[in-house]
């Protein structure tokens, strides 16, 4: 078997932004390159050509002093006269006069070897001289029906100075041209996109139930279709919303009203004896009826949590420690009726939030702690503010939740199997969904009689 090999990770692609300074400065760059290199050609064959004609005017200066005389000819050129010549720092020069039998009249006797053609021109070539790099001008006199072979040589670093200071002397203004090109490419790209910014801070800043369409007037063309668009689906996602809401509002309303009557119809029934030679079956449908009503509410409750995002905007500040407190009134019977010493340790705290769905999941989280703790068990719940965080916990000594089932219970209608009591598996998924929406975070551990602690952490309400 073949081990696996991960995927290479996938590239982020480019925004809008980038694409658009990559279109424009690319073409830029290719330009400005081209040209640069185009003058920097053209400039260093200028100067090639200065220095030619410098070095042209050494071999005619050697030419004038070439003298006809009886019975050989010979270089008129004094020791002043040819210092001189030589002084061409920081460049060496090298020079040899010969007659058309190949005898060196005057120079260096060492010289490369040119046959030059018969003219007025003076003929140019590179070469190596003594491991040196040189430029070579030979030239072919004429003087008084006599040739004459004239060949000078010139080292290079005059040429590569020149060449330098010339590539520099373009490198930087062009460099300049292409950062100041950049530059205003970017800026004009940036304020080019900020109707776009505009409109992403306009849908941004917006809360869930903010669904109001996009105003058109002012944003470019380029993206009026895409807006249209988007407002055609927030115009879907309204009455989404409102067809949901209108269903558990009469969900609500259906459904409770049949469940009340079934308990109307069962108390009559109780009250006329229908059950006295029977009391554990009226036990059942009395509990079958409770659980239906439980299982109501809590779906009610976790629609109600989904679709409360679309007003989240409207949270208002919400007293922890109050919450609490209503709390004992409403589970104290159902503990006493168990056995259970279900305490509270209450102190002030204060988050923004939605009153009744922070009062639901407190509720969760005390039935589900009266469900599932032994009789003669304790639970005690807190509210705390500390650290810029409002607390509100809930601790019981029951058997707690296995470590791999931890990250499945706030899954809907998931129940660890095995675990007592008619449960439907909604408690702390609604808690969870609450959570959420409020922005706050949820712990479960162990606690110190072996049960499970639940601590929901709040922004606090400075």
């Amino acid at each position: 078997m073949q081990p696996k090999t991960n995927p290479p990770p996938q590239r982020e692609p480019l925004s809008l932004r980038q694409r658009l300074i990559l279109a424009l400065l690319t073409p830029l760059i290719v330009i400005l390159a081209s040209s640069s290199i185009f003058d920097y050609q053209l400039a260093k064959k200028t100067a090639n050509r200065a220095h030619d004609q410098a070095l042209a005017d050494n071999v005619f200066d050697l030419e004038s002093h070439i003298k006809r005389q009886n019975p050989s000819p010979t270089l008129d050129l004094t020791e002043e006269a040819e210092a001189m010549l030589r002084s061409n720092a920081p460049d060496m020069l090298y020079f040899s006069v010969s007659d058309s039998s190949g005898k060196v009249l005057a120079g260096d006797t060492d010289l490369p070897k040119t046959h030059s053609q018969k003219g007025e021109q003076v003929e140019f070539r590179d070469g190596i001289y003594q491991d040196k790099a040189v430029r070579i001008a030979s030239y072919r006199a004429n003087i008084r029906n006599q040739e004459f072979q004239i060949v000078v040589l010139e080292t290079t670093e005059k040429r590569q100075q020149a060449s330098s200071r010339i590539l520099t002397a373009m490198v930087i203004p062009n460099l300049a041209v292409i950062l100041a090109t950049m530059l205003a490419v970017i800026f004009g790209v940036r304020q080019g996109l900020l109707p776009l910014r505009e409109v992403e801070h306009d849908i941004a800043v917006r809360s869930a139930n903010d669904l109001h369409e996009i105003e058109l007037s002012g944003t470019p063309s380029e993206i009026r279709p895409m807006l249209h668009r988007l407002n055609e689906l927030f115009a879907l996602v309204r009455e989404s919303v409102e067809v949901q809401q209108r269903f558990i509002a009469d969900a609500a309303h259906q459904l409770r009203t049949p469940l009340a009557g079934l308990q109307t119809q069962l108390d009559l029934a109780t009250s006329e004896g229908a059950f006295s030679n029977n009391v554990e079956r009226l036990q059942l449908i009395e509990e079958s009826t409770a659980r239906i009503g439980h299982l109501l509410t809590q779906l009610l409750t976790y629609a109600r949590a989904e679709t409360s995002n679309a007003i989240k905007a409207n949270f208002e500040p919400v007293q922890l420690n109050l919450l609490a407190e209503n709390s004992a009134s409403i589970f104290l019977d159902a503990a006493l009726a168990k056995n259970i010493d279900l305490g509270f340790e209450i102190s002030p705290a204060t988050t923004l939030g939605f009153p009744w769905m922070l009062q639901e999941a407190l509720s969760n989280l005390i039935d589900n702690a009266i469900r599932y703790t032994p009789p003669g068990g304790i639970i005690t719940v807190r509210s705390s503010s500390a650290d810029k965080q409002a607390c509100i916990e809930v601790e019981d000594s029951g058997p707690g939740i296995p470590d791999e089932h931890l990250k499945h219970v706030f899954e809907r209608f998931y129940r660890i199997p095995g675990s007592p009591g008619h449960g439907c598996g909604l408690g702390l998924a609604i808690v969870s969904e609450i959570v959420q929406l409020h922005g706050a975070r949820i712990d479960l551990e162990k606690s110190p009689q072996s049960g499970l602690r639940i601590r929901i952490s709040f922004q606090a309400l400075a």
